[in-house]
């Protein structure tokens, strides 16, 4: 069975101020060059479509226009898309049956009747090549402790690959989709840092009876147990420290083996540019921004580090040294250099950091300034997942 995979699109997503509407126009084209060239029984997303749970109308269109144009190309091809957790799953299920129809599975949300997960939904069969468990992210607060013996989301994945083998009867490939984190995972630049492995699950609880699982939400391309679990990562990057080639997976599975991957990457349409690197004073970084070719179409971080305050009107000078220049610019990366005997609850971290920043790596940052053990952080920060999960839940509602 051969597999395209990819993930965490973010379609919508806005860097700072600025539109990318044609960069994730650029995407698809990419994708669809992608599915002519290699003919794939199926095409896989492993979760984020979306970089708010509520896009725009034209997002939204964007989405379902270009998604029909791949299936197009090759109508015996299989298009599952599962939901992550930047998505609305109850959004995302509201046209599952009109997606069917169509021969699409675009699948939100995973059954559950009194506490109990029913996954028939969620098992689909690639025609004559294998059978794929399309499971979206499902928070592991909502996942029922079956028994004593294993975790929840290990009873979890168990009902999915009970499930997968109910209906692969023939000893087909069997491959499982999932949204989540991986312990040890590269979690480089990504917008919303692992805490204490609270939100991360080992290796091994994927059943062996899976032959690749196709994972989402990392965005850096990475593998685990020589490549029977991996992450395609993002087709564009996020933010500017994911200063990594972004790349889409093209996958063989044979049962009881191995898959053998190759990726292929995604040139950026527009690239993100810290300048300089390594951050400097702020009359070397407004030099710097100055000597930007005045064509060059990228994004521009300037990264200032230095013992004083950014002044006031900084942004104001920058503005003026890029002046008519076809750059986009970016907020600062600021970093004030200062005794280690001044340092404060939170301090040093700039505004950027913090609207990027999530509610729990923020509680985290706090609670290690204070001094608090490391099993009474992990005990806040606990409650403060599950909270920040009930109000994600009632969202989407």
């Amino acid at each position: 069975m051969k597999l395209i995979h990819t993930s965490d699109w973010h379609l919508g997503n806005m860097l700072y101020s600025h539109d990318r509407a044609d960069e994730f126009l650029y995407l698809f084209d990419c994708l669809e060059e992608i599915v002519k060239d290699e003919s794939p029984d199926a095409f896989l997303v492993s979760g984020d479509i979306f970089d708010v749970s509520s896009p725009s109308a034209a997002v939204s269109r964007m989405f379902k226009d270009r998604l029909l144009r791949i299936h197009s190309l090759s109508p015996s091809m299989s298009i599952i898309v599962t939901a992550g957790n930047h998505d609305s799953a109850s959004r995302i299920d509201i046209d599952r049956n009109l997606w069917r129809v169509g021969g699409i599975h675009v699948i939100g949300t995973v059954r559950r009747e009194e506490g109990i997960y029913d996954f028939a939904d969620n098992i689909i069969r690639i025609g004559d090549k294998g059978y794929v468990a399309a499971v979206p992210f499902v928070n592991g607060v909502f996942m029922p402790r079956v028994n004593e013996e294993e975790s929840p989301q290990r009873s979890f994945f168990n009902a999915a690959a009970l499930a997968a083998m109910r209906e692969n009867t023939e000893g087909l490939p069997m491959v499982l989709m999932a949204h989540l984190s991986v312990a040890g995972c590269d979690r480089t630049g990504h917008r919303d840092p692992q805490i204490g492995g609270i939100d991360s699950v080992p290796d091994d609880i994927f059943p062996a009876c899976f032959d690749y699982v196709a994972l989402g939400h990392i965005h850096r391309r990475q593998v685990f147990q020589g490549g029977r679990v991996a992450y395609s990562g993002s087709p564009l990057a996020m933010g500017f420290d994911e200063d990594y080639k972004h790349t889409v997976s093209v996958v063989n599975v044979v049962k009881g083996q191995i898959p053998e991957i190759r990726t292929i990457e995604i040139p950026p349409l527009r690239r993100l540019l810290t300048v300089p690197p390594e951050g400097a004073d702020l009359k070397k970084t407004l030099r710097l921004l100055s000597k930007i070719p005045d064509d060059e179409d990228i994004y521009v971080r300037p990264y200032v580090v230095q013992e004083e305050d950014l002044p006031a009107d900084a942004s104001e000078l920058a503005i003026a040294k890029v002046g008519e220049k076809k750059c986009r610019l970016c907020p600062f990366k600021y970093e004030k250099i200062k005794a280690a005997a001044d340092v404060t609850l939170l301090d040093g971290i700039s505004a950027s950091e913090f609207i990027e920043s999530s509610p729990v790596a923020i509680a985290e940052r706090y609670f290690n300034a204070l001094g608090l053990s490391e099993n009474e952080i992990s005990s806040y920060l606990e409650m403060i997942t599950g909270l920040c999960g009930e109000i994600d839940r009632e969202k989407n509602i």
